[in-house]
């Protein structure tokens, strides 16, 4: 495409070259009787105000886009609000298969339990956002009947917070409830509304593997283990979306290594850390780049490459006993996690571009002694982000899951990470034990 252009300069260029001097330049030309190069200060201004139009216009779609998707997600959790609980309470499932029966009731309960969590941060309405829980014949219980008066001082700091950002709530089966097998407890937590900062800034820390370092993690964990100690650790079911799938992961993760295995359904868990979005995109983004720079810049591209590699190995492995006592705590850990048989209940949808490496991680597994396969386990990229961020903590990489995959597109791959999709009377899915078969051994 031929490129307009000035004594051999790109008017895009002469514009940005311009734009201070063109008030200086008429002003002259007035001062001397005339008016240089008019031509060409109108077509700059033409192009100056084509650009600035041109960009409005992408602000005024990119809004419009916005608002409609908004609007078509609040549609869609609308319906997803109005599906009867009961018709899936008392369904028989065609198949007679107890484990699809026992996964519907449970993502019905969790599902809608967790949007309560949203509404009520979103201002709902209070019998709007009640409405959610009390047709599964579930209650919420005050934070404060669930903490002594010496523990609601001890974190009276991260309650404040709590109050302030409502990410989670404890749910009580209700007596009347028509279910016997639903979960007597209930600890549901909301994911990432986009307009509050708050869930941004622990969105960047999943990636980063540092939300161990959020405030919503010390309340959730302790008002989860007072939980399980007082009920007993197999009447407590912890749900979460998105946001909340990683900090209940971390928390029940926590608990699963002192031994307290709790039952945990996530939807759509966040695989995103930095180590993992490099290694997905690294054979990607190198493919484009060499098939469109010269053969030279290639070369350069190269270079680049492992010079960076060998930055970041000088930087991370500069403790190696550091990251040699890291690296065997986490294969412990991983050993630990298999003989406690965690296995959380994930649920992804295979178009979700932020969830759907769990899908690949269980899919491949390990293929002899565990030692061998430390991607399984290990997270490197925490080597380099401790010198930087502070102490990490993995909560993604365990041996085992119950994995529950679906297709939904609808508008991919954004609305396949909404929690609607799972709430869905018709919803098919397939359903999976996976183990990565670890057996203790040496690194």
């Amino acid at each position: 495409m031929a490129v307009a252009s000035w004594c051999g300069v790109s008017l895009h260029a002469s514009v940005w070259a311009a734009q201070e001097g063109v008030f200086v330049w008429e002003l002259w030309g007035f001062a001397r009787g005339s008016r240089p190069c008019l031509s060409f200060w109108h077509e700059v201004r033409h192009v100056r105000i084509l650009f600035r139009d041109q960009t409005m216009a992408a602000i005024v779609v990119a809004g419009i886009s916005y608002l409609t998707y908004r609007a078509y997600n609040k549609h869609k959790e609308k319906e997803a609000k109005k599906n009867d609980p009961g018709l899936i309470f008392h369904a028989k499932d065609q198949k007679g298969d107890a484990r699809v029966r026992k996964i519907k009731n449970r993502v019905i309960i969790h599902g809608r339990l967790v949007y309560g969590m949203y509404d009520r941060f979103r201002r709902a309405p209070e019998t709007e956002y009640k409405e959610w829980w009390t047709k599964v014949h579930y209650h919420l219980v005050p934070l404060e009947s669930v903490l002594t008066e010496k523990e609601l001082q001890l974190y009276e700091t991260e309650l404040e917070a709590e109050r302030q950002h409502q990410y989670f709530g404890v749910f009580k089966r209700n007596k009347d409830s028509p279910l016997a097998e639903a979960p007597e407890w209930v600890v549901a937590i909301r994911g990432t509304e986009p307009e509050a900062l708050v869930d941004l800034y622990n969105d960047a820390k999943i990636v980063l593997e540092t939300l161990n370092s959020s405030t919503l993690i010390p309340l959730l964990e302790y008002v989860v283990r007072r939980l399980s100690q007082q009920h007993k650790h197999y009447n407590v079911h912890v749900t979460g979306h998105s946001l909340g799938a990683a900090a209940g992961l971390l928390v029940c993760r926590r608990l699963a290594l002192e031994g307290y295995v709790l039952e945990g359904h996530f939807f759509n868990p966040p695989f995103t850390t930095v180590e993992s979005l490099a290694r997905s995109c690294a054979h990607v983004v190198e493919g484009v780049i060499k098939d469109a720079l010269p053969e030279k810049v290639g070369h350069f591209y190269d270079f680049a490459k492992s010079t960076a590699k060998s930055l970041y190995h000088a930087v991370a492995d500069a403790d190696t006993e550091k990251t040699a006592r890291k690296k065997k705590q986490a294969f412990d850990d991983f050993n630990k996690l298999a003989q406690a048989n965690w296995s959380p209940y994930l649920y992804v949808n295979k178009h979700d571009l932020i969830s759907r490496k769990f899908v690949s991680h269980f899919t491949k597994k390990i293929q002899g002694p565990v030692g061998e396969d430390p991607k399984k386990w290990y997270s490197s990229f925490t080597e380099f982000s401790e010198k930087l961020l502070g102490e990490t903590e993995t909560f993604h990489l365990f041996p085992s899951a119950h994995l529950v995959l679906t297709n939904t597109t609808c508008l991919q791959p954004v609305s396949a990470h909404m929690l609607w999709n799972w709430i869905d009377p018709n919803l098919s899915f397939t359903f999976e034990h996976t183990d990565l078969n670890p057996r203790p051994s040496s690194t």
